[in-house]
């Protein structure tokens, strides 16, 4: 996914795997793997506001919890979340 140097804490790394895209969130040292792209038109959430452990969507502002994936606009949208794991300064995500 890329370098835990490149991920200090309020900072979000997003690559493209395979036909997903995925982002890392990093919240107060805690990181959150999620899919990227908002339920409700595909936009990008790696450039959405995060609130504690909410990520806010910069197009419509549907909201999602990062631990959970759980949209909180949406009764039932949810994101896929991803296991993170940190190998040196390598940040990995199992997909």
């Amino acid at each position: 996914m890329g370098k835990l140097a490149d991920l200090p804490a309020g900072g979000v790394l997003e690559k493209r795997i395979m036909a997903r895209r995925v982002a890392v969130f990093n919240v107060a040292g805690k990181l959150y793997g999620i899919e990227s792209d908002c339920k409700h038109m595909r936009a990008s959430l790696a450039t959405g506001n995060v609130r504690g452990k909410v990520v806010t969507c910069k197009w419509h502002h549907w909201r999602y919890n990062l631990e959970t994936g759980e949209c909180l606009d949406l009764k039932g949208a949810r994101l896929k979340k991803y296991e993170v794991r940190i190998e040196g300064d390598d940040v990995y995500v199992e997909t």
